[in-house]
């Protein structure tokens, strides 16, 4: 047995984010820990790995007891995790963020590191190839990305890359948590056959993912939390079929219904295909955000490439395309957190090529990061708050805080809990609900707002203020779907290049040409 966790607890107030979980991982195995949004799973790993103390319960790795260990400690001990929102040091390269993953590998010792041994030289070269060698294991080319600053990678890469560091600690247990989160079905496919090489190589692997059908098709052991607490544990067809389980993901009466928790088995035994229209959509005669052949650089690499679109006001527009082609950088450049290097984009009669960001805020162009950005030490209430700073009327501020979290009443529940105790689904709730505040709010970037959830909460909802909203998803084909269903027009993009708009179910495009170019990314394709 590597890992075993008795009676572990950890509460936040009220909360019980981990309540008396008991697990134990045997040495060479994948074992799966999932559950819906806030179950605890992110806690757990959290608890284990020392960033949240346990308030009861042991956790031992082997015959190493991890309880009440400092993160730097365990991690010494061979305990390598990635974290839910990726965590590098974006300024740095690719390679610098791999070989800081082999500090236990230096002595503590700044007299001599400073100095320019032979043998030190020897050492640092010695650990520059096997920051190589890794790079090349999780599947990115080091001589090509090697240099690049890590926050410039695409976001598959730079999920990769975490991979890379975790595993220069030469771990005996590797944590992943949610891996594949906003990964497109290739994308996923990868991940699973890295985990399953990594595996084979003798490596213990825990993972945590709302992806059923990667965690169900790699891990030999399966674990299901709900509301802080072990609901089950078998191996991975016992578990989906378990009623309780149902239940935990489908609520009462799920279990009556199905016969196995969503996206266990094939989707094609859950749901009937979807029905494509064929309807075009008409470009607004009149655009909210007008963009027109914009070009945004990193350094020497076009990232957006001749792209233009307009969303007319009240429209629902998706925004959908694999990995790197640039959907992240076009929301951040509307921003103005990135450069525009040429072209033009207008928001109302705002010009977004100049206006600083606080301008564009309170003009009401509001992004709701990728990243679930908000204020860890504020508690929910406190990050509401702030999101009406600019609003005269506190007293119409402060209802329509009340008003947003009544319509999210897990956010109502933890008012005065600290936002950093929230799980990843809450957290994007909070940084949903927190933009929706933002004085005059009209449009809503919203990068990967589904990426980490269970099911689908992305039924169309639409603003009684007739806001317009913007989202941007992943390539993988739950997304698209998702971005047919809640969208008016959805805009293609292939690899920083110009959109495709059309009607959102089948996106047939409104221009003569939709033919995608020759070097269209594998595994991007129609639904």
């Amino acid at each position: 047995m590597l890992l075993r966790l008795d009676s572990l607890q950890r509460h936040f107030g009220g909360v019980k984010a981990v309540d008396g979980v008991s697990l134990e991982i045997e040495k060479g195995s994948i074992f799966g820990l999932i559950g819906p949004n806030g179950a605890g799973k992110t806690t757990l790993v959290n608890v284990v790995t020392g960033y949240a103390r346990t308030q009861s319960g042991q956790a031992f790795l082997e015959k190493d007891r991890l309880t009440g260990l400092q993160p730097h400690r365990i991690a010494g001990l061979g305990v390598a995790r990635t974290f839910q929102n990726i965590r590098l040091f974006p300024d740095l390269s690719a390679l610098e963020n791999v070989m800081i993953g082999m500090h236990t590998r230096l002595r503590d010792d700044t007299v001599v590191q400073l100095a320019t041994l032979p043998f030190l030289r020897r050492a640092e070269r010695a650990r520059g190839n096997d920051a190589h060698r890794l790079m090349e294991t999780v599947g990115l080319d080091a001589s090509e990305v090697g240099k690049r600053s890590a926050g410039e990678l695409p976001y598959g890469d730079q999920r990769r890359l975490e991979i890379a560091r975790a595993m220069a600690l030469s771990p005996r247990l590797l944590i992943l948590d949610e891996p594949a989160a906003g990964m497109n079905p290739t994308e996923k496919q990868g991940m699973r056959e890295l985990i399953e090489r990594l595996n084979r190589d003798g490596l213990t692997i825990l993972l945590i993912d709302h992806d059923m059908r990667l965690v169900m098709g790699v891990c030999q052991q399966v674990a299901v939390l709900n509301f802080g607490r072990k609901i089950a544990d078998g191996d991975p067809e016992t578990v989906s079929s378990d009623p309780t389980v149902i239940k935990a993901y489908l609520g009462t009466g799920g279990e009556k219904e199905v016969a196995h928790a969503p996206g266990t088995i094939g989707v094609e035994q859950l749901q009937p295909a979807a029905q494509v229209r064929t309807s075009r959509v008409a470009e607004p005669e009149k655009a909210l955000l007008d963009v027109q052949d914009m070009w945004v650089s990193y350094g020497a690499i076009n990232a957006v490439r001749g792209v233009s679109l307009r969303v007319g006001a009240g429209e629902v527009v998706a925004l959908i395309g694999a990995n790197g082609a640039g959907k992240s950088t076009i929301l951040n450049s509307l921003s103005g957190l990135v450069p525009i290097a040429s072209g033009t984009a207008v928001f109302g009669n705002l010009d977004l090529t100049s206006a600083k960001p606080s301008t564009i805020v309170a003009r009401g162009l509001v992004q709701v990061p990728e990243g679930r950005e908000i204020l860890g030490r504020q508690t929910v209430l406190e990050n509401l708050e702030l999101a009406t700073w600019s609003r005269r009327d506190r007293a119409a501020a402060r209802r329509e805080v009340e008003a947003m979290m009544g319509r999210f009443p897990i956010l109502g529940e933890r008012r005065v809990l600290r936002a950093s105790a929230l799980s990843g689904g809450e957290r994007a709730a909070e940084a949903a609900v927190a933009g929706r505040a933002v004085p005059r709010a009209r449009a809503a970037d919203g990068g990967r707002g589904f990426r980490g959830h269970r099911g689908d909460p992305s039924r169309r909802d639409h603003d009684p203020a007739g806001r317009t909203e913007r989202a941007a998803g992943p390539g993988d084909r739950r997304s698209r779907l998702r971005a047919r269903d809640g969208a008016d027009p959805a805009h293609r993009w292939w690899p920083g290049s110009a959109a495709q708009p059309g009607s959102a179910p089948g996106v047939p495009g409104r221009v003569a040409d939709s033919t995608p170019p020759p070097n269209l990314p594998t595994g991007w394709g129609g639904t």
